[in-house]
């Protein structure tokens, strides 16, 4: 005995899939910032100064990252 069944997305009220192509936008703005480089003989100070530039830097890209995705997302909802 063999049983067809028919895909659901058919049917009245069901989800179907949408093909939406998203911009990759917000995937350009999340870039790794490498660590900053550490000599030898190097003052603490300095190489602390480096790290935190580094960190604020990287900060930077996850909040512009954050920020263009939040936009994306009320774009798509809005109908582009």
């Amino acid at each position: 005995m063999m049983t067809t069944l028919t895909a659901c997305a058919g049917l009245p009220g069901s989800p179907t899939k949408a093909s939406v192509q998203i911009p990759r936008d917000c995937e350009d703005l999340a870039k790794i910032v490498p660590y900053p480089p550490v000599t030898k003989g190097q003052s603490a100070k300095v190489s602390v100064a480096r790290h935190r530039a580094a960190l604020g830097q990287a900060n930077g890209n996850l909040k512009a990252t954050h920020d263009c995705q939040v936009s994306q997302r009320e774009r798509f909802a809005n109908g582009f």
